[in-house]
């Protein structure tokens, strides 16, 4: 299995809920070793709900978990993000560096729709690209309107935004008809990552190497690797990813009749 690289784990001890300690911090990080990831996320939220999570407050403790790792003998590499709840005013907080970027560079920003809500994501996706910032989008399968709406993840897709699918709902899914879209969607080339969002050692723990077997199934390994490895790599180490464009959904005639 190609190593696996985690854009979206909350790994920060004590910053937001994910792990309380730095021992539960660095037990995430071996449960992720073990599981075969080899980069991943060290993130916290930064919502209304989180309002200490600065982006210095955040590297701060993004430094210490990489000191523990090397004091530990933990060969996990990790970079610094943030889980940014989308806002009214998100473009002003990107512009006066109020939030934090994939891996602390500039190009990347990974947000989460509002808790319980659905947003048109469009005119804050366009407005991001403006200012210099392609949006990754976090678990949007947990948005039925996305999962299932008639090309609204590709009306995202088309205006600048990258999506992020969460390892759990690829293993775990809720039902067929949620399985059923998931698979199209990494066969359609919808899906650009994979994360974890990873929270505890138990709870939400930060694993991905099942996720990764099912998507080779659904989808073949080049999908897999891209998704899970190397889109996350280039990310990571500040390169741009050239995206195509999805393909378009196949409705069979049976469906239609209905």
């Amino acid at each position: 299995m190609i190593p696996l690289v985690d854009i979206h784990c909350h790994l920060l001890a004590g910053l937001d809920d994910g792990p309380r300690t730095d021992e539960e911090a660095l037990e995430m990080c071996r449960i992720a070793y073990a599981d075969g990831t080899r980069v991943i996320a060290a993130g916290a939220h930064q919502s209304e709900h989180y309002p200490e999570n600065t982006p210095d407050r955040i590297r701060l403790a993004g430094q210490r978990l990489t000191q523990q790792l090397t004091a530990h003998g933990i060969p996990l590499t990790t970079f610094p993000c943030a889980e940014v709840m989308v806002h009214p005013e998100i473009e002003s907080s990107w512009r006066q560096n109020q939030l934090l970027s994939v891996a602390d560079r500039g190009q990347y920003l990974l947000i989460e729709m509002p808790h319980a809500l659905f947003v048109d994501l469009r005119d804050t996706v366009e407005r991001l690209c403006r200012a210099g910032v392609s949006p990754i989008l976090a678990h949007p399968e947990r948005s039925p309107e996305l999962l299932h709406g008639d090309g609204a993840i590709e009306d995202l897709i088309r205006v600048g935004c990258l999506v992020q699918v969460s390892a759990k709902s690829v293993t775990q899914p809720r039902d067929r008809r949620e399985e059923r879209a998931l698979k199209d969607w990494f066969k359609r080339g919808i899906v650009h990552f994979l994360g974890s969002d990873g929270h505890s050692p138990r709870r939400r723990e930060p694993k991905m190497g099942d996720a990764y077997q099912q998507i080779v199934h659904w989808a073949g390994s080049r999908v897999a690797d891209r998704v899970a490895s190397t889109n996350g790599t280039a990310v990571s180490q500040g390169l741009r990813i050239q995206i195509d464009p999805p393909e378009t959904r196949r409705v069979s005639w049976l469906s239609k009749l209905w």
